[in-house]
């Protein structure tokens, strides 16, 4: 276990001997943002470069996804090497961004943010402050998945900001996922009522940093969890069906680091909004359903964000089995912006989504080609001058494996099939198998690829029927609640109908609830009437009449008045559970 598993990203990068500082920035809604600055280099020597470069993580991410590989894979780490001034960003509601000026983390509205918040808040306030501390005029932007998008929102709907941009570089670009072949689509469907049952159960706080996390890393007994076959093996099967078949480069000793530091928090909002984007195959803003649409949007629909009005350079770094971001999707993304420095598919095409930060290659594979794009536009002359010379290949293949074309939406993987496959139907129905060709020589390794992916989206679909059986298991409980309510006050009334009555001749008299079902009720009302009344001398003297004459008065007011005060208590908190449960 890496001796620095439990370490901060401040800790991280110190003890990969760089300097780091810590800025907070305010947004103009009053979130406090930490940003992690790498200042200078290893050897402690001042930014050499024209531009400083902003690095944005992907969702439940947080600045530690950069640097927990260390020096030899990190991209913050080598671009100081590099010679550039280098800031990480904390999206509100992770482990390092939990702050407000007015507000408690714990409170409801905290959480009340989507992409769109992070978008034009977050990006435009840290910007700002980069660019003050600076004193430069531009900046190179680079994002990773949701980085990605939250960019793309920032810069269609503030062109304010596109001034401020030298470049922009998009690892795993996420804008359109209508095409996704991610285990995400499966979920998608029932991201409102997972956002609903999150307001409700953490105030729509979505999978923070937890106490587990640090047991499974830290204590010697989660410790042996998490190194166990089966524990690895279950991290393979769910990182695989989200983001691309298992990573063949990932170092297993970094997996007690990720463990630790990942998930880093979110809002259930923002999650819910990324599954709008899958259902309704397009880049808007965040859809509150029509009626209330028309309050925030003067719209039935949500507004779509315009890629086309994005004046930035932009480079695009995809790839090739990144199931969560397709191919397709990211030729679309591309056919919209109209200032594109490159579009890049990393070489290996069993490059998949979570390989752009822990492959072992990454620093060949990506971080080699992010260094040749900043270094093209970071000197002060360059200027955009058009598209890349040559075709862009949409289709990409090479000797690592089979090429990449495009998919149907509903399609689970690109290179299997799913005769055998066994899961639930209504889960299975929309899967469309994609044949592929393959060569003899790859025959067994692609049909042992075949075999582990089928067990992997099996899983995944039992993952689904957990939650609809959990979903269920609430509905009966809440059923059950209310039925236990109806029963509480239909067993008041009938005490309200047997209770004893004193005549004025001091014989019992017992109100029967089958002889008289209304009686009970009608005390209730006339012990209310009764309390108001009773804070007037002759009322009470009237009680004390009623119940035996002048003689009896004094004890036996007293006895009337607790008598009509307990059940028009009673009678009170009746009503109100009854119009609680209408």
């Amino acid at each position: 276990m890496p001796e620095n598993v439990k370490s901060s990203t401040i800790e991280i990068v110190k003890n990969n001997g760089y300097a780091i500082e810590v800025h907070d920035v305010v947004t103009d809604d009053g979130y406090i943002l930490e940003l992690h600055r790498i200042p200078k280099n290893k050897d402690g020597q001042e930014p050499t470069r024209n531009h400083p470069v902003f690095l944005h993580h992907g969702i439940l991410g947080s600045s530690a996804d950069w640097v927990l590989g260390g020096a030899d894979i990190s991209l913050p780490m080598q671009l100081s090497n590099a010679g550039y001034d280098v800031w990480m960003a904390n999206c509100r509601g992770n482990t390092y961004s939990r702050k407000h000026l007015s507000m408690n983390f714990k409170q409801k509205d905290f959480w009340n943010f989507s992409l769109h918040e992070v978008g034009t808040f977050d990006l435009p306030a840290s910007f700002d402050y980069i660019l003050s501390k600076t004193n430069a005029t531009q900046l190179h932007y680079i994002g990773y998945s949701m980085g990605t998008s939250v960019f793309f929102i920032m810069a269609s709907e503030k062109h304010e900001y596109h001034q401020k941009i030298k470049s922009q570089i998009s690892l795993a670009p996420v804008a359109y996922l209508y095409n996704t072949r991610s285990s995400v689509r499966h979920i998608a469907p029932y991201a409102k009522k997972m956002n609903t049952m999150y307001q409700w159960v953490s105030n729509g706080m979505f999978m923070p940093q937890s106490k587990m996390q640090s047991f499974l890393v830290t204590n010697s007994y989660g410790e042996k969890i998490a190194q166990t076959m089966f524990c690895q093996k279950c991290i393979s099967y769910a990182v695989s069906s989200v983001c691309g078949s298992e990573t063949y480069t990932f170092e297993n000793k970094l997996l007690p680091l990720v463990i630790e530091h990942f998930p880093a928090g979110t809002s259930a909002k923002l999650t819910t909004h990324f599954a709008q984007l899958i259902l309704k195959d397009c880049f808007s803003r965040y859809d509150y359903g029509p009626i209330m649409n028309l309050q925030h949007y003067n719209s039935t629909e949500p507004p779509m964000y315009d890629l086309r009005s994005i004046q930035v350079p932009i480079a695009l770094i995809y790839g090739k089995n990144d199931v969560l971001t397709d191919v397709e999707d990211v030729m679309r993304l591309k056919s919209q912006l109209p200032k594109l420095v490159d579009v890049v598919p990393v070489d290996s095409s069993r490059c998949n989504h979570v390989d752009f930060l822990w492959s072992l290659d990454v620093t060949k594979q990506v971080n080699m080609k992010v260094t040749e794009i900043l270094q093209k536009t970071d000197h002060p002359d360059w200027e955009f001058t058009g598209p890349p010379s040559g075709p862009c290949e949409d289709i990409t293949t090479d000797n690592d494996g089979p090429a990449i074309k495009g998919q149907q939406p509903n399609s689970t993987n690109d290179h299997h099939e799913l005769a055998n496959f066994v899961l639930v139907p209504e889960y299975s129905s929309g899967v469309t198998p994609v044949q592929r060709d393959v060569d003899d020589d790859d025959e067994s390794a692609e049909l042992a690829r075949e075999q582990r992916l089928q067990q992997k989206v099996q899983m995944f679909g039992n993952l689904i029927m957990l939650f609809k059986s959990t979903e269920t298991k609430y509905q009966q409980l809440r059923n059950g609640l209310t039925r236990e309510l109806s029963e509480w006050t239909r067993g008041a009334r009938n005490v309200i109908g047997t209770r004893h009555l004193v005549g004025s001749d001091s014989a019992v008299v017992v109100a029967e609830p089958e002889d008289t079902p209304s009686v009970g009720c009608a005390i209730v009302e006339k012990t209310e009437q009764s309390i108001m009344e009773s804070q007037c001398t002759d009322k009470v003297s009237d009680f004390g009449d009623y119940r035996g004459g002048p003689n009896h008065m004094d004890d036996r007011t007293a006895t009337t008045r607790a008598f009509y005060t307990t059940f028009g208590n009673l009678g009170r908190a009746i009503r109100f559970l009854k119009f609680r449960h209408k």
